[in-house]
């Protein structure tokens, strides 16, 4: 009896393992189809990267940038800096085991297909670099599983939706820079408890800094760089205890600068330039060990530059240039062994130059034009061979961060 269900048992499996097998089959063949509509609406290849995308071939195993799960279903296309010029096939809304999607650097065209809504799998989209337009589609928010999203470097316009954050609690990093988006930050961005980035520089928003936006506990990169974002930032950025990168630069913000997030424990870059910022800078009692770039330069503030600065020892960079700032040009400047770059210029301040900035033997660029209350740079300074590619260097640390 027991040989004869044995028996029986072997037959079943016999039977459905061919079963099993042809749902692959056809399932592969079927993923290989949407994989040549997707070729299909590319119009320009110039390096000829999907030469191995050809019905003959199988795609886990020959398709340049397709990537297949153990079960050998698509779950990865990544087509990096290709070239690839055309339109978005709605396709892919076929691929349902498809987890990351990452075309950056191509010159995709046209809108986001609203077919992909049906890609529930997705957990990164990367279409960062194209020429994709029109508006940011609202369906990504009901992506359950979206852990990254950068649809920076495009021609995206509109305003950003709301519903963009609908169920992001898995979401690790969101990039809509350079676009020309407008309209407010959503106040749904906070509900992102897990976010520890978001990149929204260079577009044409308005408004103010979401009042919850500290409510996320592991935020470490916060970029707003180059809107038309106003209002006081204090209040909303007081408790952001995590931050390792701020930049506020270039919008309307104004009031006292957010001085605050320097006891942060991590952070590295901050940024308020090109702003409103009024008032003095007040005394940094604990500044991050890592601290390397700190940037407020054209804004409105006064008072003099507290000895407290001294407490960043890690500063490479400290620009406050086209201030208001009075009082003299600190000796204790001359502890920060590390700086690359001093920027002073166009202020109030008076005094002498002192001679032992001389002892910083990494500085680069020691800006103090239009200081007409400050004395002759001593010739310690003056004759330092370290000076000599001020420019090429101002615009190599740059490049580094921005």
């Amino acid at each position: 009896m027991r040989k004869l269900h044995t028996f029986r048992l072997s037959h079943v499996l016999l039977c459905f393992v061919p079963f099993f097998l042809a749902i692959i089959v056809v399932s592969s063949v079927t993923e290989k189809e949407i994989l040549l509509q997707f070729k299909g609406n590319v119009t320009n290849d110039p390096l000829n990267s999907l030469a191995s995308w050809v019905l003959s071939r199988n795609p886990c195993e020959d398709y340049l940038g397709v990537f297949c799960n153990s079960a050998g279903f698509v779950d990865k296309i990544v087509l990096w800096n290709t070239s690839l010029g055309g339109v978005l096939s709605p396709a892919l809304s076929g691929l349902k085991y498809l987890r990351v999607l990452t075309l950056f650097g191509n010159r995709f065209m046209g809108n986001i297909p609203n077919e992909y809504a049906d890609i529930q799998t997705l957990w990164k989209i990367n279409f960062s670099s194209n020429a994709l337009s029109g508006s940011i589609p609202e369906f990504i928010g009901d992506l359950p599983s979206i852990r990254l999203l950068d649809l920076s470097r495009n021609g995206f316009t509109g305003e950003i939706p709301s519903a963009l954050f609908k169920h992001c609690y898995k979401t690790k990093f969101v990039s809509l820079s350079h676009n020309i988006l407008l309209g407010s930050i959503p106040e749904s961005l906070a509900n992102c408890l897990n976010l520890e980035g978001f990149d929204f520089s260079f577009n044409n928003l308005s408004g103010g800094i979401p009042l919850r936006i500290c409510d996320i506990p592991r935020l470490d990169y916060l970029s707003l760089r180059s809107n038309a974002l106003s209002g006081d930032v204090v209040q909303q950025l007081s408790t952001c205890q995590s931050l390792k990168l701020l930049d506020l630069g270039s919008n309307l913000f104004k009031g006292s600068a957010p001085f605050g997030v320097l006891g942060s424990s991590n952070l590295t870059y901050f940024n308020v330039s090109h702003n409103v910022f009024n008032g003095k800078i007040p005394e940094i009692a604990t500044c991050s060990e890592r601290m390397e770039y700190f940037d407020a330069s054209w804004n409105e503030l006064e008072g003099e530059l507290p000895l407290s600065i001294t407490n960043c020892r890690s500063l490479k960079v400290l620009e406050l240039g086209y201030n208001r700032l009075s009082g003299s040009i600190p000796e204790v400047l001359g502890n920060l062994d590390r700086l690359l770059v001093i920027q002073l210029c166009n202020n109030s301040i008076s005094g002498t130059i002192p001679k032992n900035l001389a002892s910083i033997q990494l500085l680069q660029v020691l800006d103090l034009h239009n200081l007409s209350r400050v004395g002759d740079i001593p010739d310690d300074i003056s004759n330092c061979m370290f000076l000599r590619e001020l420019m090429f260097l101002v615009m190599l640390w740059r490049e580094k961060y921005l």
